[in-house]
């Protein structure tokens, strides 16, 4: 297998420093970038086997939509979303443009190190943050040609994203369950997915998702 190497995408330096000095332990070599501009012609140039990118970035286009050009490569590589955003829209705008993981910044230094190797040799890592509760406009995310999705269903779809099941979320939100069940299949419907397996199909860890406590 070839020596694994890894870019840094983050326009923040002190992050971008130290995500390198943290791999440099475990990798063959790093490279880092500030801008989307600079990844993509690191990426050409260099063909690192992981990218660990920031969904926000300074530059023509962002984290997502950098991710979505990476991963429509030919032989493209793996790509980490490493990023202080766990919303709804953050997850759902890394698993539509293909990332391979998706990381919190809250995670431990041993534990990104391991979701990139792991990552790299073709396992996929989802870990969320503790502030699992934050409201976001998942609208702002959907697929052009689309639904809009309601207020309801955007509140649905936040409890789906951290893996409630059905009765859970009509606990939650206090509605029936045959309620949750219609509102959540018309909003994996409109975000263009067939249903939960689908959207959680490529992020699934060894040892299962750890999304934070709920409380």
């Amino acid at each position: 297998m070839q020596a694994l190497g890894v870019l840094v995408v983050d326009r923040h330096p002190v992050v971008r420093y130290a995500l390198s000095s943290l791999l440099d332990t475990r990798v063959a070599w790093t490279a880092e970038a500030a801008t989307s501009d600079e990844a993509w012609n690191a990426v050409t140039t260099s063909c690192p086997g992981v990218v660990v990118l920031e969904l926000e970035l300074d530059g023509a286009t962002s984290g997502a939509d950098l991710c979505q050009r990476v991963k429509a490569m030919e032989d493209a590589p793996r790509v980490v979303v490493f990023t202080g955003d766990t919303s709804p829209g953050a997850v759902v705008s890394a698993i539509s443009a293909g990332a391979d993981s998706f990381l919190h910044k809250s995670v431990g230094s041993s534990e990104l190190v391991d979701a990139v190797v792991r990552t790299y040799n073709g396992q996929r890592m989802w870990i969320l943050g503790k502030n699992e509760r934050e409201h976001v406009d998942v609208r702002s995310v959907m697929p052009d040609g689309l639904p809009a999705i309601t207020r309801r269903e955007e509140q649905v779809l936040s409890l789906v994203l951290r893996r409630y099941t059905n009765e859970e979320i009509a606990s939650e939100l206090s509605l029936a369950s045959q309620t949750i069940k219609n509102q959540v299949s018309s909003a994996l419907r409109k975000l263009g997915v067939s249903g939960r397996r689908e959207l959680f199909r490529k992020y699934s860890s060894p040892t299962g998702v750890t999304t934070g406590a709920r409380g």
